[in-house]
């Protein structure tokens, strides 16, 4: 049953993070004339319509699982009174029902789409679209570990909420985006080359922020449910998380390469650069996906495990640092700050920064 709730959760958590990232590439490519961005934009809003009843589907399965835990039978999904208990009677199914009401409203606005006769038109359209989609992700951090922090629960909450939009917004893009740059890398899409580079120029600056958003509210995390070094190696909790970062550490090397190479290349030749640079930048922000849609993974895995702030540490290895074996003894506090400044400033001749901030932004 467990395989089936991660897998539930899984496809769950893809679907708000991708209508996210759609309505916001759609967004940030903005509006066109030209018949390869307009095959592209009904593409795009065909996979958000499936996305929303998928999303739908995945959420009643993650409540059957849901309802299976409660009441610690595998077929409890099958009795109506567990599901109207934990529904009526407990924060998740609130949270829950919020959530799908939401997304009861999004299909509502996806699958039956008014005619769009002016710029206005299109902005709300989709500006509304992004905001229910937001809120439907975002609401789900109200049903998650974070609730449990204490005593800064609604700034923990808030930081996941942020979290999770962030992520929409830089990995539920890549796909969309990659499709752009590859219809205008051909020469039947050269009428949208331009547009894809536009796109492309503005996904680059919003991703930075959603990546810096990422890292700050995910060291935020970290420190509240995971506690210290020793529950992040010595918990599963933990060690799910330092998948997660390893996950990210590639992605960040993925960007870096898109940023400093393929980004500028771009606006080349079309012939000889800037369609093969679309081309290849369009298989590594596929890539890019590939590794996002692992650390998904990983994520759903930290929402059904215990976080390592309140679990049992098994330390790995014969021995640890602890500051504590230490602490009385005489001079101990300057010995360490003593120790710890030599160290920094051994080490500053060996650091080197290839890249600005800006260059490394997710492309």
């Amino acid at each position: 049953m467990t395989g089936f709730g991660l897998a539930a959760r899984w496809t769950h958590l893809v679907c708000g993070l991708g209508l996210v990232g759609v309505w916001s590439a759609c967004l940030l490519a903005g509006r066109s004339d030209r018949v390869t961005a307009n095959a592209w934009a009904a593409r795009t809003i065909a996979v958000a319509r499936w996305l929303v009843v998928i999303a739908f589907g995945s959420g009643i399965a993650t409540l059957a699982y849901q309802v299976s835990v409660v009441s610690e039978a595998a077929g409890a999904w099958l009795d109506l009174a567990s599901w109207r208990r934990l529904l009526l009677h407990s924060q998740f199914g609130t949270v829950w029902l919020i959530r799908h009401g939401v997304l009861v409203l999004l299909a509502a606005l996806v699958l039956v789409r008014e005619r769009e006769d002016s710029t206005v038109d299109w902005i709300a359209w989709r500006g509304e679209a992004w905001a229910l989609s937001v809120v439907a992700l975002a609401a789900s951090a109200w049903a998650g570990h974070a609730v449990a922090v204490e005593p800064l629960q609604f700034v923990a909450i808030a930081s996941d909420a942020l979290h999770l939009v962030a992520a929409g917004i830089w990995l539920g893009a890549l796909l969309p985006l990659a499709w752009l740059l590859r219809a205008a890398s051909v020469e039947a899409g050269a009428d949208a080359r331009p547009y894809a580079v536009i796109a492309i120029r503005r996904f680059s600056a919003v991703a930075l922020a959603a990546m810096l958003t990422l890292v700050v509210t995910g060291l935020w995390n970290t420190w509240v449910e995971v506690g210290g070094v020793p529950a992040l190696l010595g918990t599963r909790y933990g060690r799910l998380l330092l998948v997660k970062i390893a996950l990210l550490v590639f992605v960040v090397a993925l960007a870096v390469v898109n940023r400093r190479r393929l980004l500028p290349a771009l606006s080349g030749d079309g012939a000889t650069v800037g369609r093969p640079a679309m081309a290849r930048l369009s298989r590594f922000l596929k890539w890019e996906l590939v590794l996002g849609l692992l650390m998904i993974g990983v994520a759903a895995g930290l929402s059904i495990t215990v976080p390592g702030a309140h679990d049992t540490v098994s330390w790995p290895f014969s021995s640890r640092l602890s500051y504590g074996a230490v602490a009385g003894l005489p001079g101990t506090n300057a010995r360490l700050l003593i120790g710890s400044q030599v160290a920094i400033v051994g080490s500053w001749p060996q650091i080197r920064v290839p890249y600005s901030v800006a260059q490394i932004s997710a492309v």
